[in-house]
């Protein structure tokens, strides 16, 4: 390895990045500089902290408060690292070894110095400090030998880093074919939100439930001595002894509680440590006060073992994807192409040419091609990860509820999951036009009438929202049971949300285009008029919503009001508006279509445009 090629390399990842965010805009160049300015600080801040702590805090502190401290901390940092390299991911530029390879570098050499480079990051510059310091404040303050979590912290870095290298060479041989690239990206998003949300899921379950009842079961305790002192049962003495006798009682039940729960806590804390690699370095670290070694060397074998035969299979995928062997030239892709191609079945008709009934050829042929178009696109797939997110957060305060809601209020709950699934997608079907980039131009010569076009984007996205939307209700439906004929009266009103909120999301799409960068929700370019336009949106959506609620609210000031029970009053009435809201669409839809043949002309100039 040559120090000069590693200089180089090292500038030349800083040059990309400078890059990247100057073209981006001064105001992103300015937050990346604050950013890693603050990067700096925090080494040096943390490198400090952890040494007081080390020197002050952890001399006192018990084995397993030393292990839960260490384990935090990796957690912590392995938190920052997956959101560094779900940015590194979805970055269009980077320092790939095929620009590399021309250079008088050997193969090996330049895989090596591009590993080393990669080493300067943010995550990195920020933490390592912080762990170190503390590794010097036990040395210090309690054990020489803790120095020996040097060398573990060492082996830790690298089986992360070489890990992360493996992963992203991995990566980048499936991501040579561009469909495939976008789709591992939201794989890959969708897989790291997910394991973000580990806290929700964790306050779901609750494991110190028990410590909460066992304080209600003692106020139930006091409630009962407090009448029956009311009632004379007792003197105040024996009042007073029992409930002294109580509370005493509580005291130690919740202690022995909480001992147990710390002891079964800690046991599993050790298991998992012992079980998962990244428990290695916190569980080696955490004995070595103790003078236990044992950790610290089977935990730096493991982690050295793991970075040296990741680094190993990274320069392996590495070589193959750079020779060729992924795209072309392989044995196996040759004998695939001298296989004779199988005959297509005539009488399989492809999705984009299947006709919708009772719609119009255009209609239909704008709603299928722009439905594969949506089912194929990672921004489709991204925009919906959100309902997911939804149903785990706002599913575990459901869950923690002590009390189901009163009947009446289920209908309004079932609803509002369904609008919420509506919100959502307001910035994929409000931006209709911004998502087909250089295909409007297809729209722009099509003979179809405007209309038509307006009507099949609308019913591209039916069955991704409609979808979502019938598995809220449904889902609300089976956890707070409504009565029979709440179901279709949610189904109607539904539908026509959905019709109101396509005539809203067309007017947002033709007046307030954004051009999107390709295979990410993020604007080509960002201006005040759609962003203005989007929060207009959002206070005008819940005004329009409101008729198609009033049949729910009839019903309720009908069984309030009077004895009037049992009535579909609120099914009736969903239908008659659903009617009304058909009637509005169909005369607002023609509307629409002439306000897009007026402006589709400045709608394909902003949304064909580049970033200068």
């Amino acid at each position: 390895m040559n120090l000069e090629h590693l200089r180089a390399f090292l500038w030349l990842r800083w040059r990309l990045r400078y890059n990247q965010f100057r073209k981006a805009g001064t105001v992103n160049a300015v937050f990346f500089f604050i950013y890693a300015v603050l990067a700096i600080v925090a080494s040096a801040g943390l490198f400090v902290t952890g040494l007081l702590v080390g020197l002050f805090a952890m001399p006192h502190a018990p084995p397993v408060v030393r292990l839960y401290v260490w384990d935090g901390i990796v957690l912590v940092f392995l938190f920052f690292w997956m959101i560094g390299l779900l940015i590194e991911l979805q970055r269009a530029e980077g320092l790939a070894l095929d620009k590399i390879l021309h250079l008088p570098v050997s193969p090996s050499g330049a895989f090596l110095v591009n590993y080393l480079s990669s080493l300067s990051s943010l995550t990195l510059i920020a933490f390592v400090p912080g762990m170190i310091g503390l590794i010097l404040g036990q040395s210090i303050s309690i054990s020489p030998s803790t120095l020996l979590a040097l060398p573990l912290l060492a082996a830790f870095v690298l089986a992360i880093t070489a890990v992360t290298y493996q992963f992203q060479g991995w990566l980048a041989s499936l991501m040579t074919n561009k469909r495939r690239r976008r789709t591992v990206l939201f794989i890959a998003t969708f897989t790291i939100i997910l394991m973000l949300q580990a806290p929700q899921l964790i306050n779901v379950f609750r494991p110190w439930e028990g410590a909460e009842q066992s304080y209600k079961r003692l106020q139930d305790q006091q409630a009962e001595l407090q009448r029956d002192f009311a009632a004379k049962k007792m003197t105040p003495e024996e009042f007073q002894q029992r409930s002294k006798q109580l509370v005493e009682q509580n005291q130690a039940e919740r202690k022995q509680a909480t001992e147990r729960q710390l002891a079964e806590l800690e046991r599993i804390a050790r298991v998992v440590n012992a079980i998962l690699p990244i428990g290695w370095f916190p569980l080696g670290v955490a004995a070595l006060p103790d003078n236990e070694f044992l950790p610290m060397l089977l935990g730096f074998l493991g982690l050295s073992l793991i970075g040296v035969f990741s680094l190993r299979r990274a320069y392996r995928t590495t070589v193959r994807l750079y020779t060729g062997q992924f795209t072309s030239g392989s044995a196996p892709a040759k004998r695939a192409a001298d296989k004779p191609k199988s005959t297509a079945d005539p009488r399989k008709v492809p999705l984009v040419e299947r006709t919708i009934p009772w719609v119009s050829e255009h209609a239909s042929a704008v709603a299928m091609t722009a439905f594969r178009s949506l089912t194929r696109a990672p921004e489709a797939k991204m925009m919906f990860i959100a309902p997911i997110i939804m149903v785990v957060v706002f599913g575990g305060l459901v869950l923690r509820l002590d009390e189901a809601p009163p009947a009446g209020l289920r209908p309004l709950i079932a609803i509002g999951s369904a609008i919420m699934i509506l919100v959502i997608s307001v910035q994929l079907v409000g931006n209709q036009f911004g998502y087909d980039r250089t295909g409007f131009r297809a729209y722009v010569l099509s003979p179809a009438p405007r209309r038509d076009i307006l009507f099949g984007k609308n019913l591209a996205v039916a069955p991704l929202v409609l979808g979502f939307g019938v598995f809220a209700l449904l889902l609300v439906g089976v956890v707070y049971p409504m009565r029979i004929d709440h179901y279709p009266a949610a189904l109607a009103q539904l539908l026509s949300m959905f019709m109101l909120f396509c005539l809203m999301a067309n007017t947002l799409s033709i007046l307030f285009p954004i051009p999107m960068a390709a295979g990410s929700m993020q604007p080509a370019q960002v201006k005040m008029g759609p962003i203005l336009g989007q929060l207009a949106f959002l206070f005008v959506f819940p005004l329009v919503m409101v008729p198609v609620l009033m049949p729910l609210g009839v019903q309720v000031l009908v069984e309030e009001t009077t004895e009037v029970r049992g009535l579909p009053i609120s099914l009736v009435l969903s239908l008659a508006m659903l009617a009304i809201v058909c009637f509005v669409y169909r005369r607002m839809l023609t509307v629409q279509g002439d306000w897009l043949a007026m402006r589709e002309q400045k709608i394909l100039e902003v949304v064909t445009s580049k970033v200068e």
